[in-house]
């Protein structure tokens, strides 16, 4: 009788199998939350939008939307409470539509911030904190608040109030007023390093969450003067570094924080530029974001040039490449299925997953496994619960047990504050979720 009972538990394990999918990589730009291209959506802050018309000028394609809101209307005078009403409605809109807003508001968007920015320094320090309480509120639609409302186009050059001092007092309104989710971005490194002093020792800590955003990506070699256009090596904290080393300190801080911009025709220094040194700089940046639309004549070029890399790329063109390749990007790269020791119970599911994107992850969510146990109950276990923090080329292996059954094995990732789902950059089914395969225990 024994004899027959370890007979049978024997032909139950010969009976167990995995059978995984094909877990190679898709040449798609995932829509995935947070990343990847955006446009530029321009509102006068004293005029109504026609929110009906404005959703045909959405693109579908994106989840970025640059909101810039123009305020030099109000040079001379507080905003007033339907402004502010406003302005929370164009942020409500863009949630609603399920973007995440860069939000850039400016005095100025034709580049004559000379002209059109208020006559006194408190009148800007006013305007700031007012809309410090509404990008507060609007915190689960603010991704990243770019500048800090001075310069031409808001690109924090060509102002008057600048100075370190006065950029300090506006960085601290922003930090005790906006969300504790959002991020900020200043224009150049150096700014930055300037209202982070205390930071010339040791590794960099972004506890407010600031990052960078460069319009002038290839512009030149100093990224039309966001580096030092002198190469002088040795320059203090305080002082714009070469390119070089303006790279390396982008690629510690932007390892925390957002970076993202514009990429410009830069005339002859098109020369110096190939391929292969396009993504290596974007990479080495962690570029997030990109504007879709400008420079087109840069964007053209990606088009015809192709990627000099092996693989599932080789062929595609670079413009492709990056487009995919902005923000974080998860692959699948291996799937693994065992027994465990405790018999027919349980099983261990094992997953390797590289973001090989340019940029980090900067945001909360999860990974789940989804499978079915030997009574055909669905199940779904949280494998990665801290994805945040997920640097570009960092390869997670994660693991977790599972109750023996029968069926596919399915894993997908979910962003905590709204739920929307992350896909994988592998083959997944038209719901967005990734098969890892299809297993029978013969339970």
């Amino acid at each position: 009788m024994m004899t027959n009972l370890f007979s049978r538990l024997r032909e139950k394990e010969k009976a167990w199998r995995f059978v995984q999918n094909e877990l190679s990589e898709v040449t798609e730009e995932l829509k995935n939350p947070a990343r990847g291209w955006y446009q530029i959506y321009t509102f006068a802050a004293e005029e109504e939008p026609d929110f009906e018309e404005q959703k045909w000028c959405l693109d579908s394609r994106d989840t970025l939307a640059l909101v810039m809101i123009d305020i030099g209307g109000f040079r001379k005078r507080d905003l007033d409470g339907a402004v502010l009403e406003r302005i929370r409605r164009i942020l409500h809109f863009f949630e609603e539509n399920q973007y995440d807003c860069i939000v850039r508001i400016v005095y100025d968007h034709e580049g004559k911030a000379f002209v059109r920015e208020p006559g006194t320094f408190a009148q800007v320090q006013a305007h700031l904190g007012q809309l410090g309480d509404v990008i507060k509120e609007c915190g689960a639609s603010v991704f990243i608040f770019q500048g800090m409302l001075l310069g031409n186009w808001g690109e924090m050059h060509g102002s008057r109030f600048l100075n370190d001092e006065r950029m300090f007092q506006l960085a601290e309104i922003l930090r005790k007023k906006k969300a504790p989710q959002t991020f900020l971005a200043v224009r150049r490194p150096v700014y930055w390093r300037r209202l982070h002093e205390g930071q010339k020792v040791g590794a960099l800590e972004c506890s407010d969450r600031m990052g960078l955003f460069d319009d002038g990506i290839f512009g030149s070699a100093s990224h039309l003067g966001t580096f030092d256009e002198e190469g002088r090596e040795d320059q203090p904290w305080g002082e714009p570094w070469h390119r070089e080393r303006e790279l390396e300190f982008e690629k510690e801080l932007c390892q925390q924080v957002p970076n993202g911009g514009e990429v410009v025709y830069g005339g002859g220094y098109i020369r110096n530029l190939m391929p292969g040194s396009v993504a290596e700089e974007l990479r080495k940046m962690q570029v997030t974001y990109l504007n879709r639309a400008h420079d087109a004549r840069l964007l053209d070029i990606w088009k015809e040039w192709k990627y000099p890399g092996q693989g599932v790329w080789a062929g595609r063109s670079i413009y492709d490449y990056v487009g995919a390749h902005l923000g974080y990007r998860f692959l699948i790269r291996n799937a693994c299925i065992s027994r465990t020791r405790r018999g027919g119970g349980e099983y261990r599911v094992e997953v390797e997953i590289e973001n090989t994107g340019f940029g980090g992850f900067y945001q909360e969510a999860e990974i789940y496994l989804e499978y079915a146990d030997r009574y055909g109950e669905q199940h779904s276990v949280i494998l990665e619960d801290r994805m945040k923090g997920w640097k570009s080329g960092e390869t997670r292996r994660l693991s977790c047990m599972a109750a023996a059954g029968r069926g596919q094995i399915v894993l997908e990732a979910r962003r905590k504050k709204d739920g929307r789902r992350i896909r994988f950059a592998n083959q997944a089914g038209e719901d967005g979720r990734t098969v890892l395969g299809y297993l029978d225990t013969g339970c």
